[in-house]
């Protein structure tokens, strides 16, 4: 395929480089979210130290003790508490100095009772995995107390050491509320950041858009797909993170939900259209006239969407009129323009919603089907939680958080005695295997991967951390207390990313914290490895014997619960609540699936297709395998099965970004095609869980081709013709897209797209 000649006035001006790592800072890190945390923990902790440091001389505990008690709950708490409110942090922040210091002297005192120590860790293990279905107080206080409980064990403490101990987490604890006051969250410069995060990412997705045009090849290609998923993500974390607050949403927070699907709506478009066009093998002039339009974005901002658009119509007339791949290529153009404008109109709108934003108080929210879970939109929770409360241990009343603390009760049950017998003296490396396995994952796979990032961050941290006990030693103590420092800032910013680089750093931070208690060896770095890939591996095991979900049972519920979403869309094409309409197949199982959350109603195409999107990425999460195979197996029809989903969340994206709201008093047939499409797909959802795959066709999925076409012929007659056309392509689209899956889950699809269906039309 030729290229289209380029020169310098077509390429693409690139950002400056300081531009382009600020850029990329907010893109990784939307909000700054995980900087912040790492700026607390890189200030409170010192100051944690500090404090613990005074106190224990003061009473005459040795100095080491001071600044380790001290250094222990201002890192914990500025790990584990993050909330939006100040007010709540300091008081949240406060009431674990109870636990704490109870658990502290608890394991102090039942230091000559060895079997009573240990059972109680098994307790407390069991209690803090337990307590996240308790609330956000009860977490704090099992985590924080398991952590004082490890202290007290670890070290040995007399009794009379209890208060002045006591003292110095008090004073830890008062002098991080200070610090998180000093640090408190700003909502306006956050959202700033946020929008100039996203924006980054749809940069990315505007340049690789370019470079297909340039390259044409498929490299190119598969660099585009992957920023159009990172941006995918990006736009859906925005969505949680401006509903974060929970205060009740106005009218400035509706406009910022309706201006960050736009933006992402139109920069996806240009990058899928940008893709259409290589892979349809359009002209070399079209894809030239294409090219110069995305520089003058790329050049001189979104504000210049329209004089973009003018260039590529323009030029397409002169050029392309004619071209040989007839209406496909004219379509795709067409399409690309019209984004290119609306692109224009979302920057004017940001500019004038800028200036009335509040800058203070909480952030500005509204109601979003999207929900964040360490900062990112939750993957395989919701998932597994249908899992456990739909299958075979329902009636045990499980619930995702008990059974995960009954993994980890037995887990450490077995663990302790082995971990006993290969290193008495330091067993809990074990059980912190174990916990932190299971903290944060849900399924096998997340279970395996994560302890496999936890041996590679060991390796690698402790290769760093005997070279530096080795280079630095213990004759600079400040040098050594600011290396703690900054590795644990740098390990808490990790730690909700990239596991492996907290894990590192951590073990860096271990071996100068042994150095000083004269208990390093280099055999230290390799018996932690050890003790702590036998927890993990048990924890593992555990899980897959222990109520266990098989992971194709996981993966069929997460196909469900998006084929609910986009029956709940597709009934709000034409109005209808899904929540409240009755239905073959369990509609009020459908309705509850399809709003993720009880306490966030889901209203509005914009809305219902987000929650499409967001049980796009769960599908994802709970796909993504331990070690990709490129030949056969399984991953060949999950990949079949994503491609069906994913491009009836596409098509749902493209019909909410065209629409306001759906049409007033859609016609007969509109609306038949609507309620019938969204009875096949109740009764898909329902076999995809329920029937066995090998057996005979269980459902029947009824094609609405028919329909769809009659109500494109009577949208012509209406005034909102345009509406009801483009209601009636989605459904088209979507009936054919998951036609396919229905086949390939053996149901009996009867019907075929008719030939002036919709659904073949060009988009």
């Amino acid at each position: 395929m030729p290229r289209p000649e380029t020169t310098n006035r077509t390429a693409p001006r690139r950002r400056t480089r300081t531009r382009r790592i600020a850029d990329r800072a907010l893109a990784l890190d939307p909000g700054l979210v995980k900087t912040d945390g790492a700026l607390r923990t890189l200030v409170a902790v010192p100051a944690g130290m500090g404090v613990g440091y005074a106190v224990a001389t003061a009473f005459g505990l040795p100095a080491i003790l001071g600044v380790m008690i001290g250094a222990m709950p201002a890192f914990i708490t500025c790990l584990v508490i993050v909330d939006p409110s100040t007010g709540r942090t300091a008081a949240r922040t406060g009431a674990v100095l109870v636990p704490f210091v109870v658990a502290l002297a608890g394991s102090i005192a039942l230091q000559p009772f060895r079997l009573v120590e240990l059972v109680l860790i098994v307790v407390l293990l069991f209690l803090q995995f337990a307590a996240a279905a308790w609330g956000a107080w009860a977490a704090d206080a099992a985590i924080v107390g398991f952590a004082g409980y490890l202290c007290g064990l670890l070290l040995p403490l007399p009794e009379t050491s209890v208060v002045p101990l006591g003292l110095v987490v008090a004073a830890s604890l008062a002098v991080t509320i200070v610090v998180r006051l000093l640090l408190r969250p700003d909502p306006h410069r956050a959202l700033l950041r946020t929008r100039r995060g996203f924006v980054a990412r749809g940069v990315d997705v505007l340049e690789a858009s370019a470079a297909v045009l340039v390259a044409g090849d498929d490299r190119a290609l598969r660099r585009l797909g992957r920023s159009r998923d990172r941006y995918h993500e990006i736009a859906l974390t925005v969505d949680g993170m401006l509903a974060a607050s929970g205060v009740d949403a106005g009218t400035t927070a509706e406009e910022l939900h309706r201006l960050v699907f736009d933006t992402h709506f139109a920069i996806d478009e240009l990058g899928r259209a940008a893709g259409a066009l290589v892979e349809h093998g359009a002209p070399s002039d079209v894809r030239h006239a294409a090219l110069r339009a995305f520089t003058i974005v790329l050049r001189h901002g979104g504000g210049h969407g329209e004089e973009a658009a003018h260039t590529l119509l323009a030029r397409f007339g002169i050029t392309a009129a004619a071209a040989d791949d007839g209406s496909r290529t004219t379509a795709i153009v067409r399409r690309m323009a019209a984004e290119f404008t609306d692109l224009r109109a979302a920057g004017l709108r940001w500019r004038e919603l800028r200036d009335v934003l509040p800058r203070h108080g909480a952030a500005v929210p509204f109601a979003t089907p999207v929900v964040l879970a360490g900062g990112r939109p939750a993957g395989a929770v919701p998932v597994l939680a249908d899992a456990v409360a739909e299958g075979p241990w329902r009636r045990w009343h499980l619930t995702a958080s008990l059974r995960t603390a009954v993994h980890a009760a037995i887990a450490v049950a077995i663990v302790e005695p082995l971990a006993l017998a290969l290193d008495g003296s330091r067993f809990y490396w074990g059980v912190i295997g174990v916990m932190i396995v299971l903290a944060g994952t849900n399924t096998t796979h997340e279970r395996i991967r994560k302890g496999l990032h936890r041996g590679v961050g060991t390796v690698v941290g402790g290769a760093v951390g005997i070279a530096l006990v080795h280079l630095v030693g213990t004759t600079h103590p400040w040098v050594t207390i600011v290396l703690v420092c900054v590795l644990l800032a740098v390990g808490t910013y990790g730690f909700g990313g990239v596991y492996s680089v907290w894990v590192a750093c951590l073990v860096v931070v271990l071996c100068q914290v042994y150095a000083f208690s004269g208990t390093f060896t280099d055999a230290l770095i390799p018996m932690r490895l050890a003790e702590n890939l036998l927890g993990a591996a048990v924890a593992v095991l555990v899980s897959a014997v222990v109520f266990p979900i098989a992971t194709r049972a996981v993966i069929r519920r997460a196909e469900r619960r998006q084929l609910l979403a986009v029956r709940a869309f597709v009934l709000a094409l034409v109005g209808v609540d899904a929540d409240a309409e009755p239905d073959a197949g369990d509609a009020a199982e459908a309705g509850r699936a399809s709003r993720p959350t009880a306490d966030a109603p889901v209203t509005g195409l914009r809305a219902r297709s987000r929650a499409v999107d967001a049980a796009t990425y769960q599908l994802d999460a709970v796909l993504r395998p331990m070690v990709r195979f490129p030949t056969g197996g399984p991953a060949r029809a999950d990949a079949r099965t994503r491609t069906s989903l994913q491009a009836a969340a596409t098509f749902a994206r493209a019909a909410a970004g065209r629409l306001d709201t759906p049409p007033q008093d859609p016609p007969a047939a509109l609306r038949g095609a609507a309620q019938g499409l969204a009875s096949s797909i109740a009764r898909l959802a329902d076999g995809v869980v329920t029937a066995p795959r090998s057996a005979a066709p269980a459902t029947v999925w009824t094609r609405v081709g028919d329909q769809v076409d009659e109500a494109v012929a009577a949208a012509a007659a209406r005034s909102d013709g345009a509406a009801v056309e483009t209601a009636a392509r989605a459904i088209g689209r979507i009936d054919e897209a998951l036609a396919l899956l229905a086949d390939r889950h053996h149901a009996t699809v009867v019907g075929d797209a008719a030939p002036r269906s919709a659904a073949t039309l060009p988009a």
